[in-house]
């Protein structure tokens, strides 16, 4: 018997994944227990599901597989059909433009937890140290903050309520 692993409706990352030396562009959509993956043109779909032993069975196009992964900072180890995978895991924006350089006009969620409260809009005016978005995790509340005077430029997509992983991306401010 397995366990099924619910995941926040809809919610769309966008990875750049390492493999030796070989790069891709990756956005994954999820919806529930089902996921697509965006490769440049190409797109597959796929299910997944918890085991009981902490696996996860991974049932993409014709193919049903059982793996294994393990993270480390940015290095994902996946152990399937035998053989042992290694990535290197890099986020990028949402546009698929590569960020160069870490930002401090870019705020990602220091936790993993549930999206709360958000207490302005994109395209808002906020000054450094206001309330910009409310995260929730174990019933302690985290407030994230403007890092400085400008304008809300992008927000996370997640929705009131929706779940939120740790360095995911919560908002942006407009370059001064």
């Amino acid at each position: 018997m397995e366990s099924k692993r619910s995941l926040e409706a809809g919610a769309v990352m966008s990875e750049r994944l390492i493999l030796g030396d070989k790069s891709f562009d990756v956005k994954i959509r999820r919806s529930g227990d089902n996921f697509t993956l965006l490769i440049g043109e190409d797109e597959f779909h796929g299910s997944y599901s918890q085991t009981l032993d902490g696996g996860i069975n991974v049932q993409f196009e014709d193919s049903n597989s059982i793996c294994y992964t393990e993270k480390n900072l940015d290095e994902i180890y996946v152990f399937a059909n035998g053989k042992n995978y290694f990535f290197k895991h890099q986020k990028i924006r949402f546009d698929s433009v590569e960020q160069e350089e870490i930002s401090e006009d870019r705020v990602l969620s220091p936790i993993t937890g549930k999206l709360l409260d958000n207490k302005v809009s994109q395209g808002s005016q906020v000054s450094k140290g206001d309330v910009v978005l409310v995260l929730e995790a174990m019933k302690m509340e985290h407030r994230l903050t403007a890092p400085r005077d400008g304008k809300i430029s992008n927000m996370t997509e997640v929705e009131i309520g929706g779940q939120v992983k740790e360095g995911d991306f919560m908002f942006e401010l407009e370059e001064e």
